[in-house]
């Protein structure tokens, strides 16, 4: 029999044995030889490992909180610049970004597997957007950084050139026909009272593309202020925002591929500054969910179909007997269509970190403790994190 080795394997088969290491492990991977460098660092693996990933995708969670510990070896680049532009210099304590994953459609949300990413923060300013294709992005006042949590890898942008006082607001999205990341920035200058804007209201909108050295000023005939974070969904990023012309709350959109802005009125009746209304992702389509009855086991929501607002009413049972009376948040719906809540935006208990999922057809409604994440912090929960081999050996 002829002596063999991985390299002497067909390319379909080799991409296959690969995909199944964990993203730490590929990371050495790359260090064997240049032939197996050029493989994983390649598009047809990139597609093929994020395909795999994305049938078992992921709960991430983001734990802010105080600690006096060093930041990460791999997150100095962005401690040098909490440092440079932190509020208060003389302050003991720092704030870090603690990062951990379960699998989301796992019976008992099992563990992922990945070291937990730990990234200093400002308690002013900064911003941590929701993951897309595995990456998400940071901004820290006028400095951006796109980093991959699971690969402890980041791609620095160019910093954003405002002079003081300016609000800065980034969203984050992917351009699949160009196969890029891009970062919309949102600049305004002036002042603001009450939602009401004034002549001295000026607003710079920006992008930036993943690789790119500057930022490339964009038009927008809609002059708005970003009132929410903004989700990713089918090439196009939404947020809510306020209108210069009227002060109306409304949704903008943004295609990521044509860079192009459109408002999306909101249903009549339906005030989105009031307290309680998120935008979420409910089986495929963008939708405002309302947590105004949830003490009373009702969801209600507005999604939006083929350009138009529908309502939807859920009865969740046995509500009040699985939340003991702590307040929750509706996340959306993943991938077997199951509806996702979670604590609060703060907890200050030294309990597990709780999540429920409902099962509409089957009436069920299951709790889950996160072990990993206790102490009193505050929690934000995305979904549908997925891993990816972007950035896996990119340096700062």
């Amino acid at each position: 029999m002829e002596n063999s080795s991985f390299e002497t394997l067909p390319q379909d088969l080799q991409m296959e044995i690969l995909s199944r290491l964990p993203l730490k492990i590929l990371g050495k991977c790359i260090c064997v030889s240049k032939k197996w460098a050029s493989l994983i660092r390649g598009e047809d693996f990139k597609r093929f490992y994020l395909s795999r990933s994305m049938k078992r995708p992921r709960v991430m969670f983001m734990a802010r909180r105080y600690t006096s510990e060093p930041p990460e070896p791999e997150m100095w680049w962005f401690h040098s610049v909490y440092q440079e532009q932190r509020c208060d210099p003389g302050s003991s304590h720092d704030i870090e970004a603690l990062f951990h994953s379960v699998y989301q459609e796992e019976n008992t949300l099992l563990s992922s597997g990945q070291q937990q990413l730990r990234i200093p923060l400002e308690p002013k300013g900064s911003y941590i957007s929701r993951p897309v294709q595995g990456l998400i992005c940071l901004q820290l006042r006028t400095k951006v950084a796109i980093c991959n949590p699971c690969t402890k890898k980041i791609r620095t942008l160019p910093e954003i050139q405002v002079p003081e006082p300016a609000h800065i607001y980034t969203f984050f999205g992917y351009d699949e026909a160009k196969n890029v990341f891009k970062v919309l920035c949102i600049t305004r200058f002036g002042t603001r009272e009450l939602r009401r804007f004034d002549e001295n209201t000026i607003t710079k909108y920006e992008v930036c593309t993943m690789g790119e050295k500057s930022w490339r000023p964009i038009t927008c005939k809609d002059g708005h202020s970003p009132e929410t974070e903004g989700l990713f969904k089918g090439g196009v990023l939404y947020y809510a925002a306020d209108l210069y012309s009227d002060s109306t709350r409304v949704i903008m959109s943004f295609n990521v591929g044509s860079e192009d802005f459109s408002v999306i009125e909101l249903p009549k009746g339906v005030d989105f500054s009031s307290i309680g209304w998120n935008l979420v992702n409910y089986k495929g389509n963008i939708a405002l969910s309302s947590c105004d009855d949830y003490e009373n086991g009702v969801l209600q929501l507005w999604v939006r179909k083929m350009g138009v607002w529908l309502i939807k009413i859920i009865e969740i049972h046995s509500w009040k007997e699985t939340v003991e009376g702590l307040k929750y948040y509706f996340r959306g719906t993943i991938g077997t269509g199951e509806l996702v809540f979670t604590e609060y935006f703060y907890f200050e208990n030294e309990s597990p970190y709780i999540v429920l999922y409902y099962d509409k057809k089957a009436k069920n409604l299951r709790r889950f403790e996160i072990e990993e994440l206790t102490e009193g912090h505050c929690v934000e929960t995305f979904l549908d994190h997925v891993d990816s081999t972007w950035l896996i050996c990119d340096e700062v």
